[in-house]
């Protein structure tokens, strides 16, 4: 850096207008609990020049891996790896999930020198297999750093850090996941009357919470940016959530009065952190932060821990190219039974099916849709009138044949089948000789629908991305339709059950 703290990838005008260069300081402090202070209260924050150095310092001193990439290292490969490609043209690595590169004061070789960069670190970290923040960490760095291979290994030594219970980038869908599952756990605790909104105005909260990295690295101002910086090399990961909070604290707010469109909810938290500098000071957004009470490094982790466990339990670990809703619905379904699903259609009409069987039965036909269930499944619609409609060998015993009762309980008295009687819906299907299978097509699920009811049609049929829908009769069930024969959907909710005497609480 010149002496005015500018480098040749930094547009001067853009620098000055975000935040102000008063002057070089002198940073001398070596203890942690002095600089967390110094850190917090901003004291680097306004000189380019110290700003550079403490980044440098607080890098450095990061333990990292044996061996990690540094500046020369960066000097020999980038003429390989970048050829003769125009830097401005280069691709982005794959596991930044197609972020883009914020520019924030950077100037167009800037913004080159980010991809570069990028393309190296994807070169010397094989192993990194999901990290959307990078591009916005690689940008902030370069307007701290001499040259490209500075920053490169300020990147690289971050990346590499080994240090025992300290994490400082996501860097695999798995931990992703698992820290956007985190933080929707802290808001509900420590946010809830943002959560409570949030729930109403969301068709998924969790696609909502999903976000919550991209607030910081990406619609976050520079000017913000750099101060959360400043106190996350010094504190940690735990500041990224604290701040996260913090956002969605002044989001809910400054709309208190006027809550967001449904539809439009992650797109108006974008906005409103994009433009944060208006209403919201880099300091006041740190008090706020820090104002958190009981919020602790041990809290994080335990919940972190459990959140991987539970996507690990379901077989997520890497982002798959497309996942339908559908498959999402499965994930939030599976270990409860029975389910309560509720659909609202466009026409605000509301009806459902209370579904006896844990929807992962659906795994035992090998990827093929097939039917499950038992007797205890109905369907039903709640507006514009109620109507519940039940199995229909319940109502009708004589559609059975003689009761065949299963091997376990050939000691049971034989279930009676005078018309005048009903039958236990907890009876399986299988305990009876019926004349087709077409009075016990309970439910079943696929990546591309959901189906509750057949037999002649089915009683709710739902596509892959839980958007489109029809209803019709069913032998099953002997229903009519429960709501407009083909439908919109405008909310799907399922609501599940555990016995806490033989199932573990869900996370």
């Amino acid at each position: 850096m010149d002496s005015l703290g500018y480098n040749c990838f930094v547009d001067r005008e853009k620098m000055d207008a975000a935040i102000q260069d008063l002057g070089p300081k002198e940073l001398s402090c070596t203890e942690l609990q002095e600089l967390k202070q110094l850190a917090r209260q901003g004291y680097w924050a306004r000189s380019h020049a110290l700003r550079a150095k403490v980044y440098q310092r607080l890098i450095r001193d990061i333990p990292c891996r044996t061996v990690t990439p540094d500046a020369s290292v960066y000097s020999d490969i980038v003429g390989k790896i970048v050829g003769k490609h125009s830097s401005s043209s280069l691709p982005l690595p794959e596991f930044v999930d197609n972020t883009q590169v914020p520019s924030y004061c950077l100037n167009p070789r800037g913004e080159g020198a980010v991809r570069k960069i990028l393309l190296c670190i994807a070169n010397q970290f094989p192993d990194i297999s999901f990290c959307p923040a990078l591009p916005a960490v690689v940008a902030l760095l370069l307007h701290y750093s001499l040259d490209e291979a500075e920053c490169f290994e300020k990147a690289c030594r971050i990346l590499a850090c080994n240090e025992p219970g300290r994490k400082l980038v996501d860097q695999s869908f798995l931990a992703f996941e698992s820290s956007c599952m985190t933080f929707g756990d802290l808001v509900n605790k420590y946010c809830q009357a943002a959560h409570k909104l949030m729930v109403a105005v969301s068709e998924d909260v969790l696609q909502v919470y999903a976000d919550w990295q991209r607030w910081l690295f990406g619609e976050l101002p520079l000017s913000h940016l750099a101060r959360v910086f400043d106190v996350f090399l010094v504190e940690g990961y735990k500041v990224l959530y604290r701040v996260a909070l913090a956002l969605l604290r002044f989001f809910h707010k400054a709309r208190a009065g006027q809550p967001p469109e449904p539809d439009r909810v992650r797109q108006d938290i974008r906005a409103f952190v994009k433009d944060i500098a208006r209403t919201v000071s880099p300091e006041k957004l740190l008090e706020k932060a820090f104002a958190i009470r009981l919020f602790s490094r041990k809290e994080i982790q335990l919940l972190q821990m459990a959140n991987e466990k539970a996507l690990k339990q379901k077989g997520i670990t890497v982002k798959q190219k497309s996942v339908s809703l559908a498959k999402r619905f499965y994930f939030q379904c599976e270990g409860h039974e029975p389910t309560l699903l509720l659909i609202k259609t466009t026409q605000k009409e509301v009806c459902g099916a209370y579904l006896s069987t844990d929807w992962s039965e659906r795994k035992k036909f090998g990827g093929k849709l097939g039917f499950f269930g038992t007797g205890e499944c109905f369907v039903f619609r709640l507006q514009p009138e109620v109507q519940r409609y039940e199995w229909v060998v319940i109502k009708h015993p004589e559609l059975t044949k003689t009761p065949l009762m299963p091997p376990e309980t050939t000691s049971t008295p034989a279930v009676s089948t005078e018309p005048a009687d009903r039958l236990s819906p907890f009876l399986s299907a299988r305990h009876f000789n019926l004349p087709s299978k077409t009075e016990s097509l309970f439910m079943a699920g696929g990546s591309d629908c959901l189906i509750i009811g057949g037999g002649g049609g089915q009683a709710l049929f739902i596509d892959g991305d839980l958007n489109r829908g029809r209803t019709g009769h069913c032998d099953t069930f002997n229903n009519q339709a429960l709501c407009s024969e083909n439908f919109l959907v405008a909310a799907v909710e399922a609501w599940g059950f555990q016995d806490p005497d033989t199932q573990a609480p869900s996370q």
